[in-house]
């Protein structure tokens, strides 16, 4: 009888087994652990070496010498302390940047140089136990993360600000039935409709602050990866550290494209100890987390030693790097570096470690950026390529293009600016969207696209709870006016105070231009015949500041239509007024937006959830002009009652 080789089923069984004994609570040790060694056979005093890239992109060694061991530092997971010695070391102290460099005694593997004390005096540091990191790595990966396949419409929008009509008083506010189908850590909680990236950024740091800092009494520097970036202005920069800082990522002025090319010599692969990069952006502006390789193993690795983000299951680009010096600071020295060759994808951010797939390649896309009226501007063409993420790339895509017209377009002088931007997604055609601003304090920057409507929109299709948003370029064309094309409302005066039900009211408008004279504008308001011996208020308000009654989407499809009806143009006005006893309803991506009373109340159901969303009717009417207007004014306006 043929008898099987027990130590080739051991080492074929390893990765199903892995995910049994972690069930389990055993613990594995196969014939690769003959390369490593655990904490419970390292003594203080024993004596080794580390592995790192100082300068360059070829790893050299340092020497180290075990302290001792705290137990337990992180969930189930000690942490060796050691003392390590080299002449960049020996001046730096603990240093950034080296997080992952593996350490060996006996020529055995321990772990990865991970944690540091700021302000120290001494170069020691903390090292994640390289088993670890070994069970991130043989921790399996589906070949496809989808999100939750909501089915669910999500609640209708309907006109916000002051205009916004409350619910009718029958009706309770709409609740937010599919928040559970948003379980994705990084994804934004609420409705896509309503995507504010601020408003994302506080949700991902409440998620990962506790879970990176270090914990209280020690001391440690946070578990925090470099973001080394490139081309950002002074105000992208500082956007930068307001969104990513709290969740983990350190942001430093560094310095390449992540689009670079290897320099002879310098390894066409991963190696242990060498440089890895996550570069999040390249091209004309980049940014990029910045850490070590700790063990690679086939076409899979282990890195860094802590988590990135601790998202969990990820999908961000790699790349090889070159670290130009490590730079001494009192409270924190650490690694300049820049990306070179993109090879692979971080497939998992976890406790211990980050894992990386050489084998695939994380989801990007372009982005172009193109300014006109900028005379003189030595570029006004810009070109990026950003990490497909929920949350940074909304953040990115501001950044990126904010930076680009922070460059290019930075003036204090009276500026106007107009940016259309086309969102091109796969399957789903192209997304146009329109944004503006108009001022002489600030210039252009990322902080106007930080709210922008293209910011909205992309954070929308990427944090939607039917599929998987992909988008596949932004272009951005961005035109300047050197003056400021604004009119400010100062007065009303109702020309027809009095109107017969069915027919229009004259309203004149008194509009100021910047520095200019002022003008008169007539509009007519139509007056509905079901406002007989009624007085209206008409309010009137910036188009800008309004938003469309949409419907609710029911999927992907739905929600990329209704982006693209939310607003109306920038450069208008609306007049609009309250429609009483009837109501506005939304339902299987159709509006009624006038509906009598007895209707409404047959389209309530006590007994199906699945129903339309009601809300209180009002008519708008959209006067378009040439420039933006700021201020609003209110009317009365008095229609006769019809005599019987």
């Amino acid at each position: 009888m043929r008898r099987s080789n027990p130590r080739l089923s051991l080492s074929t069984g390893l990765a199903s087994g892995a995910v049994l004994a972690t069930a389990l609570g055993l613990s594995l040790r196969a014939p690769a652990d003959e390369k490593f060694l655990r904490v419970a056979d390292l003594k203080p005093g024993m004596k080794g070496y580390g592995l790192t890239v100082f300068q360059g992109a070829k790893p050299e060694r340092f020497d180290v010498e075990i302290i001792g061991t705290l137990h337990n530092f992180r969930p189930r997971q000690d942490l060796i302390l050691i003392k390590s010695k080299h002449p960049r070391i020996d001046v730096a102290r603990t240093v950034a940047g080296m997080s992952g460099s593996p350490i060996y005694i006996d020529g055995k593997m321990i772990g990865a140089y991970a944690y540091g004390w700021m302000f120290n005096v001494e170069p020691i540091a903390g090292v994640t136990p390289i088993h670890d990191m070994l069970a991130d790595l043989r921790r399996p990966v589906p070949p496809a993360l989808a999100p939750g396949a909501g089915k669910a419409p999500l609640p209708a929008r309907s006109t916000a600000g002051a205009a916004r009509p409350a619910p009718l008083a029958a009706r309770p506010a709409p609740l937010m039935e599919h928040a559970p189908l948003l379980e994705h850590a990084r994804r934004f909680a609420a409705s896509p409709l309503e995507y504010d990236l601020r408003a994302h950024a506080t949700q991902i740091a409440s998620l990962t602050r506790r879970t990176l800092a270090a914990p209280q009494g020690t001391s440690l520097a946070p578990a925090s990866t470099d973001l080394m970036v490139a081309g950002l202005g002074a105000r992208s920069l500082k956007l930068a550290e307001e969104l990513f800082e709290p969740i983990g990522l350190h942001v430093l002025e560094g310095g390449g494209t992540g689009t670079g090319t290897l320099a002879p010599g310098e390894p066409t692969r991963f190696v242990d100890g060498g440089v890895i990069t996550v570069p999040m952006l390249s091209g004309d502006i980049s940014m990029s987390g910045l850490g070590t390789v700790t063990y690679v193993e086939g076409d899979r690795l282990v890195a860094f030693g802590h988590p990135m983000m601790q998202g969990g299951l990820e999908s961000f680009p790699t790349a090889l790097g070159r670290v130009h010096w490590v730079l001494a600071t009192q409270n924190r020295s650490f690694k300049i570096g820049e990306p070179t060759q993109r090879l692979g994808t971080l497939v998992n951010d976890r406790q211990a470690s980050i894992v990386v797939d050489m084998s695939r390649r994380a989801p990007t896309f372009p982005i172009v950026v193109d300014v006109e009226g900028a005379p003189g501007a030595p570029h006004t063409h810009w070109t990026m390529e950003a990490t497909e993420d929920q949350f940074l790339a909304p953040g990115i895509a501001a950044m990126g293009i904010g930076s680009a017209l922070e460059t290019a377009a930075g003036e204090r002088n009276e500026t106007t600016w107009r940016a259309t931007s086309k969102l091109h997604l796969r399957g789903h055609g192209t997304l146009t969207v329109e944004d503006f601003g108009a001022g002489s304090q600030a210039p252009i920057g990322p902080g106007d696209f930080a709210r922008s409507r293209l910011v909205r929109a992309v954070g929308a299709v990427l944090n939607n709870p039917w599929e998987v948003g992909e988008i596949e370029r932004i272009e951005t064309k961005v035109s300047l006016v050197m003056r400021r094309e604004v009119m400010f409302l100062r007065g009303t005066k109702v020309l027809d105070p009095e109107v017969e039900p069915g027919t229009v009211a004259r309203v004149r408008l008194t509009l100021a231009s910047h520095l200019g004279a002022e003008r008169s504008e007539i509009i007519e308001v139509p007056m509905s015949k079901s406002l007989a011996g009624q007085t209206v208020r008409v309010q009137f308000r910036p188009a800008y500041v309004v938003d469309r009654t949409v419907p609710a989407p029911e999927n992907y499809s739905d929600l990329v239509r209704v982006l693209a009806k939310m607003d109306f143009p920038s450069e208008a006005i609306i007049a609009s007024y309250d429609l009483p006893n009837e109501a506005t309803a939304t339902f299987r991506g159709k509006v009624a937006r006038r509906m009598p009373p007895g209707m409404a109340d047959m389209l309530r159901s006590s007994g199906d959830s699945v129903a339309p969303e009601l809300f209180a009717a009002q008519h708008q009417e959209i006067f378009p002009l040439q420039g933006f207007v700021i201020g609003d004014e209110t009317v009365e306006i008095r229609v006769r009652a019809v005599l019987e």
